[in-house]
């Protein structure tokens, strides 16, 4: 699988909030550019998705798997939505995703959220791969 500009695991550990560990990797660009995503890899852990409280304070973004959509209803931030493929490649991408909306791609089986406007967009361009562990 080709290694993209876009983001390479680079250090990992675990993050527990209100009693859910979510585990958290570092991501950096091929620039040297680096973000913070949590993992959200069970049923409710995907259901909160990136609004649980304090979990945006202490985290740049969030990878939901296995998804195809999303929904921001109850979001009080707005946020950039990035759909992977199950070969990690980046199929579709939206940004500045306000609250009260839902979000499907077909095909998709991973969900990059990331806090809009935070983190330097765009990750990734479409066909490039995110390089990560699970």
């Amino acid at each position: 699988m080709p290694v993209s500009k876009g983001f390479t695991r680079r250090a990992e550990e675990k993050l527990v909030l209100f009693d859910a560990t979510y585990r958290r990797s570092t991501l950096e660009s091929g620039n040297g550019y680096c973000i913070t995503i949590g993992h959200a890899d069970t049923w409710m852990k995907r259901l909160m998705g990136f609004k649980k409280e304090g979990l945006a304070r202490t985290i740049d973004g969030l990878l939901i798997y296995p998804c195809s959509s999303i929904h921001t209803i109850g979001m009080t931030f707005e946020i950039d939505v990035y759909f992977l493929d199950k070969k990690r490649r980046l199929i579709r991408s939206y940004f500045n995703v306000r609250s009260g909306r839902c979000l499907f791609v077909p095909g998709a089986k991973y969900v990059l959220e990331l806090k809009a406007g935070e983190v330097v967009s765009p990750v990734l361009k479409v066909g490039e791969y995110l390089n990560f562990e699970q």
